[in-house]
């Protein structure tokens, strides 16, 4: 196993990442701009943390490439619900909220910006978010994956 200085070190010099150097695949991101109505999640699998990207690119944590979570519709299990109250989203799901079974975050992302709100086991499936036009919501299941709805 390589020193894992020398292996960054190497991925700087060169101008990769550290994946793309150990994999042998070059990644070109051709979107440099960015758009928010791209925006991609990444979850690592190990320690859970989310990763936001509004283009493409290559993310990896814990060792583990991650893959882009691809947001599907709600279904009977997952329906996320959205309600105006006082000018802001009141967002929330009849989901367990065990702690093998739970929404790890909510998040309403708009043609400019991201809300998110981390949620953990054993609280209230539910999320408040202040209005800022048309937008998605999403809700993230540590099981079956991302959901969402458009507001």
């Amino acid at each position: 196993m390589p020193d894992v200085s020398i292996v960054a070190d190497l991925a700087g010099a060169l101008n990769v990442s550290v994946v793309e150097l150990l994999t042998g695949e070059y990644i070109h991101n051709q979107n440099r701009a960015g758009n928010m109505n791209k925006l991609s999640f990444f979850v690592c699998p190990i320690c859970g943390n989310v990763i936001q990207a509004i283009g493409k690119g290559a993310f990896s944590c814990c060792g583990v490439l991650l893959p882009a979570l691809e947001p599907e519709d709600g279904d009977e299990n997952h329906v996320i619900q959205v309600e105006s109250v006082d000018g802001e989203h009141y967002v929330s799901l009849g989901h367990d909220m065990t702690k093998n079974h739970f929404i790890s975050f909510v998040a309403y992302v708009t043609s400019s910006q991201v809300q998110m709100v981390k949620l953990y086991p054993e609280q209230n499936a539910e999320a408040r978010f202040t209005k800022r036009g048309r937008g998605i919501v999403y809700a993230y299941c540590n099981k079956h994956g991302l959901y969402r709805v458009r507001v």
